[in-house]
C-alpha cells in the first residue's frame, strides 16, 4: 500500500471517530447543558429525562431490525444518511429554541426529536461504523485499526463538546441562555454535517468487498432460548445495567456543581467534558491492563473496581457542600474515571461465563438491551427525585442510589469469579 492510500485510510478513521463523536452529543446533550435546557423549554428535572427516554425507547426497539438492515446496506450510505438526518433534527430542536414556541408545543417537539434520533443513531449508524473499520484495513490489523478509532472518537468528541462550550458563550452564556444555548445546538449541527461531507470525499464506496457478519455470528431467534435458560447471562446483564446506571448517570454531577456548588454552567461543563469524553482516552485502556494484566480476570477487577467506584461517590456525599468547590468539583470526576474503567471492559466478561461462541453474539445482544435499559427510565426517575427535593438532599439520593448499584456490581462478579473462574483454574491445576 503506497503513502497516500495509508495516509487516506488513517485519514478516513479519524474522519469516523469524528462522526461517532458527534452523532451521539446531542441526545446526550443534558451532560453537558443540563440547567440550560430545562430553563430555555421551562420544563422540570423529569420532563428533561423523559427527553432521555424516548431515545432510548427508540434505541431498543431498533436495535435487532437496524443490525439485519445495516447488515445489507453499503456503509457509507448508511453512515451518511444517518449523520444528515441527525444535522436536519438538531436544526429542528435549535429552530425550536429561537422561535420560542409554547412551553406544551416546544416540549412536544423535543420529544419526537429525541425519538426520531434514535433512527438517526441507533438505527443503522453504529454497524455501519464497525463494517466501515473493518473495511478500511486487513483483519492483521484489525486491532489497530479500532484502538485508532476509539482514541479518534474520544478526543473529537472532547473537541466537540468544548466548541459547544465555546458556541454556548459566545451566544452570551448564562446571561443570555436562550441564544447561548441555540448557539450550542447549532454548533452540534455543523459538526455532524461536517462529518457526513468529509465521509462522503474520503470513504469508499465500494461494497463488492465480502465484510458481511459471519452467519454463526449473526442474530438467530431460535438462539434465544438457550440464552434465556442461562442465569448467568442475566447476572451479568443485570451487572452491565448497575456499571452502565452509574457511567450514565454521573451527569448528574453536572446539574450538582451549578445548582448546589455554584459553579457556572460552563465551568460544571468544561468537568462534564473531561469526566465523559478525555478520561475515554485512558480509563477504557487502563481498565483493561487492570483487567488483564493486574487482576488477570475482569471478573476480578470488577469485584475491586466496584467497592473503590462505591467509595468515590460516597466521598462526594460524606464531604458534601462546605468544602471549596474546586475540591469538589475534582472529587466528581474520580467517579467518572472509575466508571469509564468498568463499562470500557465489561463486554470482555462474556466468555469467562463461558458462553459459547455461536451464540456469543445474541448472548451479547440480549445483555445490551439490558444493560442500556437505565437510558429509559433512570433520567426520568432521577429527575422526579430533584423535582420534588430541595437543596442537595435530593442529589445526594441519586448518589446513593448510584453507589448501591457499585454493591450489586461487586456482589454479582464475586460470585461469578468464582463459580466460574476460578473454578476453572482449580480445575486447571487439578
Amino acid at each position: 500500500m503506497n503513502r497516500n492510500n495509508v495516509l487516506k485510510k488513517y485519514l478516513t478513521l479519524i474522519v469516523l471517530g469524528l462522526a461517532g463523536g458527534s452523532i451521539y452529543i446531542f441526545p446526550y446533550l443534558k451532560y453537558v447543558f443540563y440547567d440550560p435546557i430545562i430553563h430555555v423549554l421551562h420544563i422540570s428535572n423529569a420532563q428533561s429525562g423523559l427527553l432521555l427516554t424516548m431515545y432510548a425507547i427508540g434505541c431498543v426497539i431498533l436495535y435487532i431490525p437496524g443490525g439485519i438492515l445495516a447488515d445489507r446496506m453499503n456503509p457509507k450510505k448508511a453512515l451518511m444518511l444517518s449523520l444528515l438526518a441527525a444535522t436536519v433534527l438538531t436544526l429542528v430542536f435549535a429552530g425550536a429554541i429561537y422561535f420560542e414556541l409554547p412551553q406544551s408545543t416546544s416540549f412536544v417537539i423535543s420529544l419526537i426529536v429525541w425519538l426520531l434520533m434514535a433512527f438517526a443513531s441507533g438505527f443503522v449508524f453504529w454497524t455501519a461504523i464497525l463494517k466501515a473499520i473493518r473495511l478500511l484495513g486487513t483483519e492483521e490489523e484489525q486491532g489497530s485499526m479500532y484502538g485508532v478509532y476509539y482514541a479518534a472518537n474520544g478526543t473529537t468528541a472532547a473537541i466537540v463538546a468544548a466548541v459547544n462550550l465555546w458556541a454556548y458563550n459566545l451566544g452570551g452564556g448564562d446571561k443570555n441562555e436562550k441564544m447561548a444555548f441555540f448557539f450550542a445546538v447549532i454548533s452540534m449541527a455543523v459538526f455532524t454535517l461536517l462529518a457526513a461531507i468529509l465521509l462522503g470525499i474520503l470513504m469508499d464506496g465500494d461494497s463488492n468487498k465480502d465484510i458481511s457478519t459471519a452467519e454463526e455470528d449473526k442474530f438467530h431467534f431460535s438462539d434465544v432460548g438457550t440464552v434465556l435458560k442461562n442465569p448467568a447471562v442475566w447476572m451479568v446483564s443485570v451487572m452491565f445495567f448497575c456499571i452502565y446506571g452509574v457511567y450514565s448517570c454521573a451527569s448528574y454531577f453536572t446539574p450538582y456543581l451549578t445548582d448546589i456548588v455554584g459553579l457556572s454552567t460552563t465551568t460544571a461543563g468544561v468537568c462534564s467534558i473531561l469526566r465523559t469524553y478525555i478520561v475515554m482516552l485512558v480509563a477504557a485502556p487502563f481498565g483493561g491492563f487492570l483487567a488483564d494484566k493486574v487482576f488477570k480476570s475482569t471478573l476480578n477487577w470488577f469485584r475491586f473496581g466496584g467497592i473503590i467506584l462505591a467509595i468515590s461517590i460516597v466521598l462526594v456525599i460524606v464531604i458534601g457542600t462546605g468544602a471549596p468547590s474546586l475540591l469538589v468539583a475534582v472529587l466528581t470526576l474520580i467517579p467518572g474515571l472509575f466508571s469509564m474503567c468498568l463499562y470500557g471492559v465489561m463486554f470482555s466478561t462474556m466468555h469467562e461465563i463461558n458462553i459459547p461462541i455461536k451464540v456469543a453474539g445474541t448472548a451479547i445482544g440480549v445483555a445490551s438491551i439490558v444493560g442500556y435499559l437505565p437510558d429509559m427510565f433512570l433520567s426520568t426517575f432521577f429527575g422526579n427525585i430533584l423535582d420534588k427535593s430541595s437543596g442537595a438532599g435530593g442529589y445526594f439520593q441519586i448518589f446513593g442510589i448510584l453507589a448501591g448499584f457499585c454493591v450489586v456490581i461487586v456482589v454479582i462478579s464475586a460470585y461469578l469469579y468464582t463459580a466460574y473462574v476460578k473454578k476453572q483454574k482449580q480445575h486447571k491445576e487439578v
